[in-house]
């Protein structure tokens, strides 16, 4: 079983506990504690980004370059991922960012045309499976503020083990 510690704040007074004192308090309840992780973890220097426009890469049928606001800068990143358009909200790693799969973002120059920064997948950012494409966002969201605190991933998840001699804990 997972769970936030904002969830269980909802229902529970935590506000003095620690994730680890949590922990502790947790496991000697009876409940084997697997994790406990910051779901920010790794995504502090990723931001928002609307896509103000797109256009052929000259030198490769596959990909685009697209004009990218980040807050109140407009920069140029090489894409490609299908679903780049005009006007789509989602999450940049600009130069001197590591994403959390070990990654190292630099600026580049991928055939001829500068690069500098890359528009992320969910995959990428370790927060979905899908690798289809970069990652979607509401369009109502300003470019140039933190991946975390758009997708209110600052937070801490806890994962326990219910073991067999505990059922009451499913409910």
């Amino acid at each position: 079983m997972k769970f936030t510690l904002k969830w269980l704040s909802e229902y529970v007074a935590i506000d003095d506990l620690s994730p680890e004192q949590l922990a502790d308090r947790l496991t000697m309840l009876g409940l084997e504690v697997d994790a406990v992780q910051d779901l920010s973890q790794g995504l502090e220097k990723i931001l928002t980004a609307r896509i103000a426009a797109v256009r052929p890469h000259p030198n490769a049928d596959r990909l685009t370059l697209c004009d990218v606001e980040v807050g109140g800068d407009t920069i140029q990143v090489v894409c490609g991922a299908p679903n780049v358009r005009d006007g789509l909200v989602t999450a940049f790693a600009g130069p001197g960012v590591t994403m959390p799969g070990g990654l190292k973002i630099k600026k580049a120059e991928v055939r001829g045309q500068t690069s500098q920064g890359m528009l992320c997948s969910g995959k990428e950012l370790g927060i979905s499976d899908d690798h289809s494409g970069i990652l979607e966002l509401n369009d109502d969201l300003d470019s140039g503020i933190s991946l975390v605190q758009a997708l209110g991933l600052d937070d801490i998840m806890v994962e326990i083990d219910l073991t067999p001699n505990r059922p009451d804990c499913a409910s």
